[in-house]
């Protein structure tokens, strides 16, 4: 009966040190989602600020606003 007792307390020991791995695993998992959708979002409002300026009318913008003048 000893021996039982022993082989399923090790038994429960390994349960749960695969389930903590897994839930380990899982957020490891979920935080490089979250990263790699940080990153897609911030290169987007990049590309979109970069099409922004690259659609300006800089002539019309320094006619409106003035340029400086070089001294």
């Amino acid at each position: 009966m000893n021996i039982l007792a022993v082989l399923r307390g090790l038994l429960r020991l390994t349960g749960l040190l695969a389930e903590w791995a897994r839930n380990r695993s899982l957020m490891q998992a979920g935080e490089a989602k979250a990263v790699s959708k940080g990153l897609v979002d911030a290169y987007n409002a990049i590309e979109d600020a970069r099409r922004a300026r690259a659609n300006a009318d800089s002539k019309r913008l320094r006619s409106k606003y003035g340029s400086p003048k070089p001294d």
